[in-house]
């Protein structure tokens, strides 16, 4: 491994990619995939090698003769790829065709300087620079295409900065995946579209998606009953997201107040499939000693959110019940959930959900009432040092997903009166309606049905 930088340096560090070979097996299945344009992944043991949030690879998958078949952004993804790995995304590979052979480069050894995924070597940067040199002359067609690769290693889709602005734009972002990861939608294509060079004029998220198509940004007129339920009639900022599979997203920001100045955000999720309403308040937790907690005095605002959550609880009962249906059942049907979140990580990947913990509110008041809630200092709290039951993202996204959590439709009128006093506190609100197909067997599972 390369000496570290020094902190008396001040010349920036020269960045230097990967030359990867892979063993016979997986360099067939690789080349057979290369051609496809899609995203290739594999698994690294190199533990104590410091990989950069983004890294250039060249993949040697021809050994006889030797050649560099393509180039490839590399990024960690979430997970382990087995025991101590890590997993790697191989994305937008530029491919060499013909690959270029070893005898067409000047470099005179080029074996030297590749490395596989347990021997994981960095190329020095004079043999680094070369190399794309090189490739750039042996391919004069394919130079631009390096150069735009090389850019976009170094392109910024994150969100970064401790602002009001910035953390409530966070937050949106964050709603805008989670409704795209329950819809099953590429959350991925869409968050590392975002242009964050439009932070400082943005008034929602949606302000930073700048190739929407114009049509898809107009607000349906099939979602205005609910909408305006919910929310009142008040200004809103539009945007839907789709596939040709049927599933849609329509995303309706409130455009009601400087985002600086709002508290925080509360995410409304409608499935017109499982007609449930999910309302999902966002909370930052504070960095306490090694771990992220959430810290509640006498006169937080989450006491009075609680009541009027609490109003809603005694409420519902008497309103008169939904007839039945394949898609009513719900495992819990409290529309209210909490997300106490971390501030966002330096190392974040550009299409990841904002870390935290997620709970409905009827575990939420149940937790607060147990000793192990009490802080140090007074007070209760919520973190990873005191509360170990909670739903990950993961877990949220999975249930919210196929309707076994939230309000049914006859919650709606009540629902709008907590959010209208949401709304004079101050809070901004996301309305996303999620759109899949109704599929009345296990087919829409995966199951075959014989």
């Amino acid at each position: 491994m390369p000496p570290k930088k020094k902190k008396t340096d001040t010349q920036p560090v020269k960045y230097s990619g990967f030359v990867l070979t892979f063993e016979p097996e997986r360099t067939e299945w690789l080349a057979a995939r290369l051609h496809s344009g899609r995203d290739l992944a594999d698994s690294f043991s190199a533990l104590d090698w410091e990989f950069e949030r983004r890294e250039l690879v060249l993949l040697v998958l021809s050994k006889d003769p030797l050649a560099i078949s393509a180039m490839a952004m590399m990024e960690r993804m979430h997970g382990s790829g087995g025991s101590g790995k890590l997993k790697m995304r191989m994305s937008n590979p530029l491919t060499f065709d013909p690959p270029i052979r070893a005898g067409e480069l000047l470099l005179s050894d080029l074996e030297a300087v590749t490395c596989t995924p347990e021997t994981m070597k960095r190329t020095d940067n004079p043999t680094w620079e070369c190399l794309l040199g090189e490739l750039r002359a042996s391919r004069p067609a394919a130079s631009e295409a390096i150069d735009q690769l090389i850019a976009l290693r170094a392109e910024e889709r994150r969100l970064l900065g401790q602002s009001n602005r910035v953390e409530r734009l966070n937050e949106q972002r964050d709603g805008l995946g989670l409704s795209l990861d329950i819809a099953e939608l590429d959350k991925g294509k869409v968050l590392k579209s975002l242009k964050t060079e439009n932070i400082e004029t943005a008034s929602s998220i949606l302000d930073l998606l700048d190739g929407l198509p114009i049509q898809e940004r107009t607000l349906l007129e099939h979602d205005a009953r609910i909408f305006e339920m919910l929310l009142g009639n008040v200004p809103s900022k539009s945007a839907m997201f789709s596939d040709d599979s049927g599933k849609s997203v329509r995303v309706h920001v409130v455009d009601q107040t400087a985002i600086e100045t709002v508290i925080g955000i509360d995410l409304i999720i409608y499935s017109t499939c499982y007609e449930n309403l999910l309302l999902l308040q966002y909370k930052r937790m504070e960095k306490q000693g090694k771990g992220w907690s959430y810290r509640i005095s006498p006169t937080s605002n989450i006491n009075d959110q609680l009541d009027r959550m609490d109003a809603f609880r005694s409420t519902v009962p008497s309103m008169p019940p939904s007839p039945a249906t394949l898609w009513s059942y719900r495992l819990h049907d409290g529309p209210f959930y909490f997300k106490f979140c971390e501030q966002f990580r330096p190392d974040a990947r550009d299409d990841s959900l904002i870390k935290g913990i997620t709970m409905p509110e009827s575990h939420l008041r149940e937790f607060l009432a147990l000793p192990e809630a009490k802080g140090s200092g007074g007070g209760l709290s919520v973190g990873y040092d005191n509360c170990p039951r909670y739903l990950s993202n993961t877990e949220f996204i999975q249930l919210a997903r196929v309707g076994w959590i939230g309000a049914g439709p006859q919650s709606i009128s009540l629902l709008k009166q907590v959010l209208e006093a949401s709304a004079k506190g101050g809070r901004s609100a996301m309305f996303a309606v999620i759109d899949t197909p109704k599929k009345k067997s296990a087919s829409g599972r995966g199951k075959k049905i014989k």
